[in-house]
């Protein structure tokens, strides 16, 4: 069973990494400002670590990273389906007939909260991970702010230009996507304090954080 949790992930692997091909096949570094990107380099690492330590049955990632970055993906999908624009119609597919949007937005997403649900051991988080993981978002913000106003330059998504929403409506906005992310993180920590100690799938080798 362990064999099968390990290809699982590499195929997860996979398909982050097919996601955020502009970037590390093209050269075409200005993709790491999204954090649809960000996320997925995250879940390839920590997807590839998890995958090896399933195969030699050693440790699984630490609980704090693992559980950050199901948070994360799962910020992504919320965000790209209640709140970005749909992908244009004619988006070319990129593996097994989908498109960059299906991969990054909807497949990743899921399926890093199944494996995180069935695949990893679990009672290891602390409830201070979600302000940990709530750092990582308000420095997200903080770069993005810093380089659009200070450059002049294009910012990611439009929930957090300055230049159109002015100061109010950017603060505004930061304090109620960082409630919802850091209740979300809660939620996430919720859940693997309640699921069973063991994986309910496979038999990976727990860490203690």
């Amino acid at each position: 069973m362990d064999v099968v949790v390990a290809l699982f992930r590499f195929f997860v692997v996979y398909l982050a990494l097919i996601g955020t091909r502009e970037i590390w096949l093209h050269g075409e570094v200005d993709g790491l400002l999204y954090f649809t990107n960000q996320s997925g380099f995250l879940l390839a690492v920590v997807m590839t670590w998890a995958g090896i330590a399933s195969l030699l049955h050693k440790r699984q990632p630490p609980g704090w990273f693992k559980g950050g970055v199901t948070l994360f993906l799962m910020i992504t999908g919320l965000v790209a389906t209640f709140v970005l624009d749909p992908e244009a119609a004619g988006t070319p597919t990129l593996t097994l007939g989908l498109t960059a949007g299906q991969i990054e937005h909807q497949l990743n997403p899921v399926l890093a909260f199944l494996d995180f649900l069935l695949l990893d051991p679990h009672r290891r988080m602390r409830w201070r991970y979600a302000w940990w993981w709530l750092t990582y978002l308000v420095a997200y913000v903080v770069f993005t702010t810093v380089r659009g106003t200070v450059w002049d330059l294009d910012y990611p998504y439009g929930f957090i230009d300055l230049g159109e929403l002015g100061w109010g409506g950017l603060l505004l906005n930061v304090l109620l996507y960082g409630v919802g992310f850091a209740g979300l993180g809660l939620v996430v920590i919720l859940l693997d304090r309640r699921l069973p100690k063991h994986a309910i799938l496979g038999s990976p080798v727990p860490t203690t954080t």
